[in-house]
């Protein structure tokens, strides 16, 4: 009977062992690098992050998710992390006397060869929106219709190879702006 008992007992305490390791074991989910355009552009409201070409400074400010880290009258910075640390990308925001004229996006991808598949992501994402882009000296261009400022360029491009040393992050440019001839 005891040993029964002492085995009963042995059995209870292992089972609550196992039942307490196995909740306390955390599975992190890791970031797909097909969704960094997700994250980079933060949803679809707007031609990027929320924000409009023709918005002023103010409204900028309070929509964007962190504090700039340089401000001045004409211009905001941010820099942001991906979570994971599959990479990092930062924004800088350009006004003159119309409000936001130029968006600048740099996004850097830790592991380089997911870089096409993320800048494939970025154009799939914008030709769904503004059609298919045209292709000119390495730049994927869409024309977009503004209101404050007619005719709207983004300019996406990989600029990867700037980098020469090894085990480089992949690099991609974002450019949003308004065409000179309408300024």
């Amino acid at each position: 009977m005891p040993f029964q008992s002492s085995a009963k007992n042995f059995t209870m305490v292992l089972i609550a062992a196992i039942t307490l390791s196995s909740c306390s074991e955390i599975t992190t989910k890791k970031t797909d690098p097909a969704a960094i355009p997700e994250l980079v552009l933060a949803g679809n409201e707007g031609l990027f992050r929320t924000m409009n070409l023709g918005d002023d400074i103010n409204t900028v400010l309070k929509k964007e998710t962190a504090k700039p880290l340089e401000v001045d009258s004409a211009y905001l910075y941010y820099e942001y992390a991906l979570p994971d640390s599959v990479g990092s990308f930062n924004v800088t925001y350009n006004f003159d006397e119309k409000g936001l004229f130029e968006i600048q996006s740099i996004i850097f991808i830790n592991n380089a060869e997911v870089t096409e598949e993320v800048q494939n992501r970025f154009k799939s994402y914008f030709d769904n929106y503004y059609g298919s882009s045209q292709t000119e000296m390495g730049f994927n261009i869409w024309s977009v219709k503004s209101e404050k400022f007619g005719q709207v360029k983004i300019n996406l491009t990989d600029e990867s190879s700037d980098f020469t040393i090894d085990n480089a992050p992949g690099k991609l440019s974002l450019w949003i702006y308004k065409e000179e001839s309408n300024s």
